[in-house]
């Protein structure tokens, strides 16, 4: 009888609180988001992850809707010395969501997690952070940087440096099996609700942030809709107010909604290009792949198929790659180039002593047959990139062999060089320095380089591009790259994405950054709101 007492005394409060939590959740924006990784910011390596990231970190800096960088975490930053030190003045009263005072002993302890052999081999987006000469805290808010030479990269670098707090993300000998993965404490807007997974989090707004970009929505949640076979009556239900579209089926709906026989009144569809592309990642390494011979490569890259991507144009629209940096990006090399062209591939085979097998498929002077394997990650489309590279290959005699596997999955292989092409998409970043992993040594060395692409002069052009001061400058090396990425054909883009995305009416204060994405800037995400019932 006592404990029923009890009870009965904390109904009222007990019926309050759902009453409001059932008003709150109907605040609540739902995003659809394909799988994520982690919520660690050391060991984030996909485009997804950076998704719910960005609500729940502050950055050092962030960009504008315009693109110019502005602070974040920082208060300033001064630049001394000709650009070989720069001294970071962290804002003051800022908090991580346990409470704790954020110091600038956390930034220091970041940058040094990230240098760490076994979170490199994981995730090494960080960029120029990682080759950062030194920094030292210099009092509870100062941090100093200390360069041996002046970086052109210097912004882009504290863009992708997120600091986490020491007290709770030690990293121990297997990253990727610690709780705080999925149970982050950040220091943005946003915090976690519960323990989150890889297909759904719940985030609420954090009463206690002071930083300088907060949040306008009451709630987030994210989850992986991939399973949804139809999405009009999700969005019915208010159980999603918006979802980025992928393959036919998603192009389909893109097209019936925009067209208004579908979702009329209810939803919205919104196409933006993207600083990204979709790619046939090669692997170079002669230990481990027939592709270590450039000849090989020069002869898929005039396999591309590129007609049939102009075909599927019509009803998806996309743009075909020509450059490893698309349009989006200040990098962008507008060079014309050659259209691939099989006449050209069956040439190359043959003149480098390539010939027709008794079952049709080339074999060299040493006996080894031109038979490669080509993973990727479940097709949404019968005739995707793989398959069309495939029946391209066909024609001159080479056999590949598809294998369909989880994307995960896939970029394990790709990160342990196993197999001999990769087909997935990549994300280009602010600058083009980010991505230098994929064609160094140095990325090499951290698994990054997937394509095992080692060439003295690539490292040297990156090295020069990274600490050369003056844009124009800097825009030369890096078209140089690109040309070089073109002869040596590491990577071979195939086309640059659109982002076709739906929308519920409810939902407003969606914008897209210059790269495409609604994330990754101020306001973002952090800008969304909905409105009326």
């Amino acid at each position: 009888m006592a404990d029923e007492g009890i009870t009965m005394r904390w109904r009222p409060l007990v019926l309050a609180f759902s009453l409001l939590s059932s008003l709150w959740a109907g605040d609540r924006i739902r995003v659809a988001v394909d799988e994520w990784t982690t919520l660690n910011p050391l060991l984030a390596s996909q485009d997804t992850d950076y998704e719910a990231l960005d609500l729940l970190f502050d950055r050092l800096v962030t960009i504008d809707a315009k693109g110019d960088f502005i602070s974040e975490l920082l208060e300033s930053w001064t630049i001394l010395k000709g650009g070989r030190e720069v001294v970071l003045k962290l804002r003051s009263g800022m908090r991580w969501h346990d409470g704790r005072a954020i110091e600038a002993e956390d930034v220091v302890f970041t940058w040094k997690a990230l240098r760490l052999p076994r979170v490199r081999q994981i995730a090494d987006t960080a960029g120029g952070v990682t080759s950062l000469d030194s920094l030292t805290a210099e009092g509870p808010l100062t941090v100093r940087i200390r360069l041996k030479r002046p970086r052109g990269t210097l912004l882009s670098d504290l863009y992708n440096f997120i600091p986490v707090p020491r007290h709770l993300y030690q990293v121990g000998n297997k990253p990727k099996d610690s709780p705080v993965n999925f149970l982050p404490v950040g220091s943005g807007p946003y915090r976690m609700v519960g323990t989150g997974t890889t297909k759904h989090i719940v985030l609420e707004r954090w009463a206690g942030y002071r930083g300088a970009h907060p949040g306008t929505a009451a709630s987030f949640e994210l989850w992986d809709a991939s399973g949804e076979t139809n999405i009009l009556p999700a969005f019915e239900q208010q159980r999603l107010h918006y979802v980025a579209l992928r393959g036919l089926q998603g192009g389909l709906r893109y097209y019936l909604v925009r067209k208004g026989a579908q979702g009329a009144g209810l939803l919205r569809a919104v196409s933006i290009p993207m600083a990204s592309f979709g790619a046939y990642f090669l692997n170079c390494d002669p230990k481990r792949s027939l592709l270590g011979d450039l000849v090989l490569r020069q002869a898929i890259g005039e396999l591309v198929p590129w007609q049939d991507l102009a075909r599927a144009r019509r009803f998806l629209p996309s743009r075909i790659a020509t450059s490893f940096w698309p349009p989006e990006s200040w990098a962008y090399d507008a060079t014309p180039r050659p259209l691939p062209q099989v006449d050209r591939a069956l040439s190359i085979l043959e003149a480098a002593g390539w010939k027709p097998g008794p079952d049709g498929v080339r074999v060299d002077a040493k006996g080894r047959r031109l038979s490669l394997v080509l993973y990727e990650s479940a097709p949404t489309l019968k005739q995707g990139p793989a398959s069309l590279l495939a029946t391209q290959a066909k024609r001159v005699g080479m056999q590949i062999e598809i294998r369909a596997i989880a994307f995960p999955v896939l970029t394990e292989k790709a990160s342990n060089h196993e197999g001999d092409i990769w087909s997935f998409g990549w994300s280009l970043s602010l600058d083009p320095d980010v991505d230098s992993p994929l064609f160094t040594r140095e990325g090499y060395l951290t698994k990054a380089n997937v394509s095992s692409y080692l060439n003295p002069e690539m490292d040297r052009l990156f090295d020069a591009g990274r600490h050369t001061l003056d844009p124009e400058v800097r825009k030369g090396i890096y078209l140089k790259i690109s040309d070089l990425i073109y002869k040596d054909k590491p990577i071979i883009p195939t086309n640059y994405t659109q982002a076709r995305v739906l929308m519920h009416r409810r939902l407003q204060g969606v914008m897209f950054n210059r790269l495409g994405t609604t994330y990754g800037f101020w306001p973002g995400r952090r800008g969304w709101t909905l409105e009326g019932s």
